[in-house]
């Protein structure tokens, strides 16, 4: 045999050898990714989020999105106790969350209701509790004789639709 020749067939046997032992040492990528995909799913955290898993030479990639970091975290965990997985990239993303940009609306009778405590307060005035409701606030609890005017000008500032003294005079 030739010297080319001899070095072509090594060649050849080498090839052969590392394409043999790399289609025994785990499954096909395609089935690689079924398994992954087929784990994730069976996670009852993951399941419901579209994540797509995709294998080359026994490297996963995950991608889509999840709800969090600890989601991210444990589908790459997941991926990578899957037997055959040499490396996973992943490249999900985190799903930022939805900030409501106008705030809830406050019932006219709550805020009045937060206007006429901290004007109870400011003027010294405890055990005194408000109540609103329709735009009329009622005060009931025990109060001084000398904080009774006080107490019905600090209801009145906040200008009720009407003030229902309930408080019992000490």
């Amino acid at each position: 045999m030739r010297p080319k020749m001899k070095v072509f067939t090594a060649c050849l046997a080498l090839i052969l050898t590392v394409g043999t032992f790399a289609a025994c040492s785990g499954p096909a990528d395609a089935a690689l990714a079924q398994e992954v995909t087929a784990k994730l799913k069976a996670d009852a955290m993951l399941a419901p989020r579209a994540i797509t898993v995709t294998a080359v030479g026994h490297d996963v990639t995950l991608s889509g999105s999840v709800n969090s970091e600890a989601e991210k975290s444990a589908a790459e965990q997941i991926a990578k106790g899957v037997k055959g997985v040499k490396t996973v990239v992943n490249n999900l993303a985190v799903k930022s969350a939805v900030v409501n940009a106008t705030p809830p609306p406050v019932s006219p009778d709550m805020t009045l209701k937060a206007d006429v405590a901290a004007s109870l307060a400011k003027y010294g005035i405890t055990g005194v509790s408000v109540e609103v409701a329709n735009g009329e606030v009622t005060l009931t609890g025990d109060i001084q004789r000398a904080k009774l005017q006080d107490a019905m000008k600090a209801a009145n500032e906040s200008h009720p639709k009407k003030v229902v003294n309930k408080m019992n005079i000490k």
